[in-house]
C-alpha cells in the first residue's frame, strides 16, 4: 500500500473532507438564503448582510488544534506521524537533539505555495500582538519551502530550532529569564556553556507561520506546535489566545515518568479552565516501557496502570487519556508496518480526533449558523402570515361591501382619508421623536462602550500594572481593570433597558391605535455579553498565579501580558458597541418598514374605495387584485419553506445520521 493510499485511507483526512464537504454545503445554503432574503423584501437588507457575512465566516473557518506539553514529550513528533507520514521522514525537526523553540502554526498554502514564516525574538520588546504583526510583511523573515527536496526542506526548517546566546539583561528586559530577585542564588552568574559567564541560550525566533500545500491543511487542518511551559509563561498571547481559540488541545505527557509537576501546572493553570474546548491527554513515548524480555500482557497491564495513575491525577474520564508512541507510530507509517502501527496507539488516536473533535466542530458551526437561519426564517414568516391574514380580511370586506348597497361607500371614503390624515400625522410625531431615541442610544448605550473611554481605562490600568510587582498585586490590578469594564457594561446594560422601554412605548402607541404588527426586533441582550465579559475576568484574575510560577514577574511580561489581555478586552467591547448600533440600525428599519407598509395599504385601500365609489362594478376588479395578492404571499410562503428546507435540515441533522 503506497503512503498516498494511507493518507487517504487515515480517519482525520476523510473526517475532515466530510466536514468540509458539509461546511461547504452550509456556505452555499447561507448565500442562497441571503438570495432569498433579498428577493423577498420582506426584511431590512441588515439582515442579508449578516447571513452573507457568516456565509464568509464558515468558509474561514479551520479545526484548530494545539499541541501542548513540556519540553522533550514529543509533541513535534506526534504532529509528523499523524498529519504528515506521507511526507517519507519526518516534516518538522524532532529528531534527538533537535526541537522547536518557538510555537509553530501550520496552516495550509494560500495559492499552494509552500513558505516559512518567522517572527524575530526581539518584536517581544514591541507593544504589538503577534496577530497584528501577522499583517507587517516586513516584520517576518520569509523562506520559500521546496516540499520535494528533502534536504532543502530539513536545512529550512532546521530554523526552527534556532537559538541566541545574549547577555542576561537582555534576555530579562525581554522575559525569557527570571528577574535578579527571583533567580536562585546559585544561577545568579549564569553560565552559558557555549557563551560563556553572564550569558544565555534563548529562542532565535518568537513565533513562526508554516504554510504547507497538504491534504490535511486543504480540508481544513490548523496545527499548533507549542514549546514548553518556560515559552508559555512568557509569551502571555499564546495562553490567553491561540491556547484559547483552539477548538482542540492535545495534552502531551511521557508514559515513562506520568503527571510531573510542571505538567500538572500547564494543565492547571492554563489548560482546564477553557471549558469549551475538547482535550485529549496522550501518554507518549509508550515505547520506553516496552521491554522484550518480559511478557507483552505485562507491558500492556503497566501502561494501563500509568493510564490509570493519569486519569486520576487529572481528575478526568479514562477514555480521556490516550497511551501512544509517536516515534514507532512514525516509523510505522513510513515502514507501513500495521502490526507497529496498531502497537504504537496511533490508530486508536487517529479514530478518536476522527470521532471527538470533527464532531465537535461541526456541533459549534451549526450552533453559530443556527441561530441567525432561524430567526430571519421565522421573522419572514411571521410577516408573510400577517400579510396573508390582512389580504384575507380586504377580501372578506370587499365581499360584505358588495352585498351592501352603494350608498356606504363615500362614508367609508371619508372614514378612510380621515385615517390616514391620523395616520400621517401621528407619524410626522413618531418621526420627530426618533431624534430623541438616537439621542438615548447615544448616551445611555454608546457613550458607556466607547473604544476612547476603554483606551482612558486601559492606560491607568497600564501604568498601575507596571508599578506593581506581587502576584497579589497583579492579581489585584487585573480584578480591579476588569471591574472598570463591567461598570461600563452595567451602565450600557441600563442604558440597553432604557432605550428598549422608549422605543417599545413610543411604537406600541401607533401599534395600538393601528393595529400595528407586534414589533418583532428582540431587544438587544446585553446581559450575555455581560456575562462573557465577567467569564473573562475569572479566567485572566489567575494571571498572577501563572507569572509566579513561571517565574517571569519582570515588566516586559506583565506589560506583554496586560496589554494582550486589554486588547482582547477592547476588542470585545468593541464588537458589543458594533453589535448595539446594528441592533439600533435594525429595529429603526424595522419600525419604518412597519409604518410604510401600513401607509401603503391604507392608501392602496383608499384608492380601491374611491374608484368603488365611482363604480361599484370595481369591487370585483379589486377582489381579484386581492386573490392575486393573497396568491403571491402564499406562493412566497411556499417557496420560502422549499427552499429554506435544505439548510435547516444540514443545521439540525443529529451527528449519528451525517455522511
Amino acid at each position: 500500500m503506497s503512503k498516498e493510499h494511507m493518507l487517504e485511507t487515515s480517519p482525520i483526512l476523510q473526517g475532515l473532507r466530510a466536514l468540509n464537504n458539509w461546511r461547504q454545503k452550509v456556505i452555499d445554503g447561507l448565500h442562497e438564503m441571503a438570495a432569498l432574503t433579498a428577493d423577498l423584501g420582506l426584511l431590512p437588507s441588515g439582515t442579508m448582510l449578516q447571513l452573507e457575512t457568516l456565509a464568509y465566516e464558515t468558509e474561514q473557518d479551520s479545526l484548530r488544534i494545539a499541541f501542548v506539553g513540556e519540553f522533550s514529550r514529543g509533541k513535534t513528533e506526534l504532529i509528523n506521524a499523524l498529519f504528515f507520514s506521507d511526507m517519507g521522514g519526518r516534516l518538522l525537526p524532532s529528531s534527538s537533539g533537535q526541537t522547536t523553540m518557538c510555537p509553530v502554526e501550520i496552516r495550509g498554502a494560500p495559492q499552494g505555495r509552500p513558505e516559512l514564516q518567522l517572527l524575530p525574538i526581539a518584536s517581544c520588546s514591541l507593544d504589538v500582538s503577534i496577530e497584528k504583526l501577522k499583517k507587517a510583511r516586513s516584520a517576518w523573515t520569509r523562506l520559500p519551502l521546496v516540499l520535494e527536496e528533502k534536504n532543502e526542506r530539513s536545512q529550512a526548517l532546521a530554523y526552527l530550532t534556532e537559538t541566541l546566546c545574549v547577555r542576561i539583561e537582555n534576555a530579562r528586559r525581554i522575559g525569557l529569564c527570571p528577574p535578579f530577585n527571583r533567580t536562585p542564588k546559585d544561577r545568579e552568574r549564569t553560565v552559558c556553556p557555549s557563551c560563556g559567564l553572564n550569558k544565555v541560550l534563548i529562542p532565535r525566533w518568537r513565533h513562526a507561520l508554516l504554510y504547507l500545500a497538504h491534504p490535511m491543511l486543504d480540508a481544513g487542518l490548523t496545527v499548533l506546535d507549542t514549546p514548553g511551559l518556560n515559552a508559555i509563561g512568557a509569551e502571555p498571547e499564546l495562553t490567553f489566545g491561540m491556547l484559547a481559540d483552539a477548538d482542540a488541545i492535545i495534552f502531551v505527557l511521557a508514559a515513562d515518568t506520568g503527571v510531573t509537576q510542571s505538567d500538572l501546572t500547564i494543565w492547571d493553570q492554563y489548560l482546564i479552565r477553557n471549558a469549551h474546548q475538547k482535550q485529549i491527554v496522550l501518554l507518549n513515548k509508550i515505547d520506553t516501557l516496552w521491554d522484550e524480555l518480559r511478557d507483552w500482557s505485562g507491558v500492556v497491564a503497566e501502561i494501563e496502570q500509568q493510564v490509570d495513575k493519569t486519569a486520576e491525577r487529572l481528575c478526568i474520564p479514562r477514555e480521556q487519556v490516550i497511551p501512544v508512541s509517536g516515534q514507532k507510530g512514525l516509523v510505522a507509517r513510513i515502514r507501513q508496518d500495521p502490526e507497529l502501527l496498531e502497537r504504537s496507539g496511533m490508530a486508536t488516536l487517529e479514530h478518536t480526533i476522527a470521532a471527538v473533535l470533527l464532531p465537535a466542530r461541526r456541533m459549534a458551526i451549526q450552533a453559530k449558523c443556527q441561530f441567525l437561519v432561524e430567526h430571519a426564517i421565522l421573522d419572514q414568516k411571521n410577516l408573510l402570515h400577517e400579510q396573508i391574514n390582512r389580504i384575507s380580511v380586504q377580501m372578506e370586506s370587499m365581499r360584505s361591501l358588495k352585498d351592501r348597497t352603494a350608498e356606504k361607500v363615500p362614508e367609508l371614503v371619508a372614514q378612510h382619508q380621515r385615517l390616514l390624515q391620523s395616520f400621517e400625522k401621528d407619524r410626522y410625531a413618531f418621526e420627530e421623536k426618533k431624534a430623541a431615541f438616537r439621542q438615548a442610544v447615544e448616551e445611555c448605550l454608546l457613550v458607556p462602550l466607547a473604544p476612547a473611554s476603554f483606551d482612558f481605562v486601559i492606560s491607568n490600568a497600564k501604568a498601575e500594572m507596571l508599578s506593581v510587582w506581587t502576584t497579589a498585586g497583579i492579581v489585584e490590578r487585573f480584578r480591579l481593570f476588569f471591574e472598570e469594564a463591567i461598570a461600563h457594561f452595567d451602565k450600557a446594560l441600563q442604558g440597553a433597558q432604557q432605550v428598549s422601554a422608549l422605543v417599545a412605548g413610543e411604537y406600541q402607541v401607533l401599534q395600538n391605535r393601528y393595529r400595528l404588527p407586534v414589533l418583532r426586533t428582540v431587544p438587544y441582550a446585553i446581559m450575555p455579553r455581560r456575562a462573557e465579559l465577567v467569564g473573562m475576568a475569572e479566567s485572566y484574575e489567575r494571571f498572577g498565579m501563572m507569572l509566579e510560577i513561571a517565574m517571569n514577574t519582570q515588566s516586559a511580561v506583565v506589560r506583554k501580558a496586560f496589554l494582550t489581555v486589554a486588547s482582547r478586552t477592547r476588542d470585545f467591547v468593541v464588537e458589543t458597541r458594533r453589535e448595539v448600533e446594528t441592533w439600533v440600525d435594525q429595529i429603526m428599519a424595522v419600525m419604518n418598514q412597519q409604518l410604510q407598509v401600513f401607509h401603503d395599504n391604507a392608501e392602496e385601500e383608499l384608492n380601491a374605495l374611491q374608484s368603488i365609489a365611482q363604480t361599484v362594478g370595481n369591487i370585483d376588479t379589486r377582489i381579484q387584485q386581492l386573490q392575486q395578492s393573497l396568491q403571491i404571499a402564499q406562493e412566497q410562503m411556499a417557496r420560502l419553506d422549499h427552499d429554506s428546507a435544505p439548510l435547516l435540515h444540514l443545521l439540525q441533522e443529529p451527528l449519528s445520521t451525517a455522511s
